[in-house]
C-alpha cells in the first residue's frame, strides 16, 4: 500500500487510536535514537499553518457554553494551559478500543457525548477537544499524530496529543488529554514535543507530572511513558495545516492538508508534496507535504 493511501486510511480510522501496549523486548529508544537525525537544509516552503481565532462563532459559543474560562481560571498562563488540560481528561474518558459515534469531529460534539452518552472516545478526538478549548481560549494549539517507525506494516498502535503555544515561555509545550500528562527536564521546565524527543535521544533527564494517569485507574510512569510507549510513537509526526473547529470533520467536498515531519532514517523517501487525493467515500480531498526539517515542522506561529 502506498503512503499516501495508508495515511488515507489511517486517518479514517483515527477514531481507534489507542495507547497500546507495545511488543515486549523491542527496544524502541534504540530505534528512536538511530532516527535523531534530520535535514536541517531542507528549507523547501510549506503553506503556513493557521490557528483559527477566538472570536469565531463556534469558539466562542464553546467557550460560553462550558464556562472555559472559570475552568481556566485566572492564575498564570501555565496554570490555566494545564487546568485545562485537567479538566478535558477528567470530563472525557479515553476508549481506544470501539468507536465513539461521534460524527462531528469538534470539542462540542465530543463533549456533549461524553456528558449524555458517557462513552469513552480515543485519544485523537481528545487531542481535537483540548485544540478547540485552547483555539477558545487564544492560544495557538496544534493535534499532533504521533506514530512509529512500523517498518513491518504490523504495529497498528500510534497516538495522539498537543502542542499549545506557551508565549510567557516563546514555545511550544507538550500535553496528553489522554494521560493528563505533561513533561518536564530536571529544572521543572515545561518541555516540547521537539525537546522530549531530542532528549530521549540523547539520554538527558525528563520528569512527567506525578498525578499523570489514564481514566483515573492507574498512574502513568516516566519509564514506561517516555521511555517505552512515546518512545516508541515520537519516530515521525503529522499534523493538520489548519488547526481550527471541525477541520477533520469529513464531508462536504473538504479539502483538508497534513505535514508530514519525518526522520532521514525513515526508509522511503517521500515525495514533497503528494498529489491531492479525493476520497468519494468521505467527499474529502486530502493533500500531503513531507518534509525532512523539524524547524519547518515545529515552527512558531506567525504572530509571535
Amino acid at each position: 500500500m502506498g503512503y499516501k493511501l495508508l495515511i488515507t486510511t489511517i486517518l479514517f480510522l483515527f477514531s481507534f487510536i489507542s495507547f497500546g501496549q507495545p511488543k515486549q523486548g523491542t527496544d524502541y529508544l534504540a530505534t528512536l535514537k538511530r532516527a535523531g537525525t534530520y535535514d536541517t537544509l531542507d528549507h523547501r516552503d510549506i503553506p503556513t499553518y493557521t490557528y483559527q481565532s477566538s472570536h469565531d462563532s463556534n469558539l466562542v459559543a464553546l467557550r460560553n457554553s462550558f464556562n472555559l474560562d472559570s475552568i481556566a481560571g485566572f492564575g498564570n498562563e501555565t496554570s490555566r494551559l494545564l487546568n485545562l488540560l485537567h479538566w478535558v481528561h477528567n470530563t472525557v474518558g479515553h476508549d481506544g478500543q470501539h468507536e465513539s459515534g461521534i460524527i462531528n469531529i469538534n470539542a462540542n460534539a465530543i463533549l456533549n457525548a461524553a456528558r449524555t452518552k458517557h462513552v469513552g472516545v480515543s485519544c485523537g478526538e481528545l487531542a481535537t477537544t483540548l485544540n478547540d478549548c485552547y483555539l477558545a481560549m487564544g492560544w495557538a494549539s496544534r493535534k499532533i499524530y504521533c506514530f512509529p517507525k512500523d517498518s513491518l506494516r504490523n504495529d497498528n498502535d500510534s497516538h495522539v496529543i498537543n502542542v499549545v503555544y506557551l508565549s510567557s515561555k516563546n514555545k511550544w509545550i507538550w500535553v496528553d488529554p489522554t494521560n493528563d500528562a505533561y513533561v518536564m527536564d530536571e529544572k521543572g521546565e515545561l518541555l516540547s514535543i521537539e525537546e522530549v524527543r531530542e532528549r530521549l535521544v540523547t539520554n538527558k533527564p525528563l520528569i512527567v507530572n506525578p498525578d499523570a494517569n489514564w481514566n483515573r485507574r492507574s498512574s502513568i510512569t516516566k519509564d514506561y511513558y517516555l521511555d517505552i510507549y512515546m518512545a516508541k510513537n515520537l519516530y515521525l509526526f503529522y499534523c493538520p495545516l489548519k488547526s481550527e473547529f471541525d477541520y477533520e470533520t469529513w464531508g462536504r467536498n473538504k479539502r483538508v492538508t497534513y505535514i508530514h515531519l519525518f526522520p532521514l532514517d525513515y526508509q522511503i523517501k517521500e515525495p514533497f508534496k503528494t498529489d491531492d487525493y479525493f476520497n468519494p467515500d468521505m467527499k474529502t480531498t486530502f493533500n500531503n507535504y513531507n518534509i525532512y526539517n523539524p524547524k519547518l515542522f515545529w515552527q512558531k506561529p506567525s504572530n509571535e
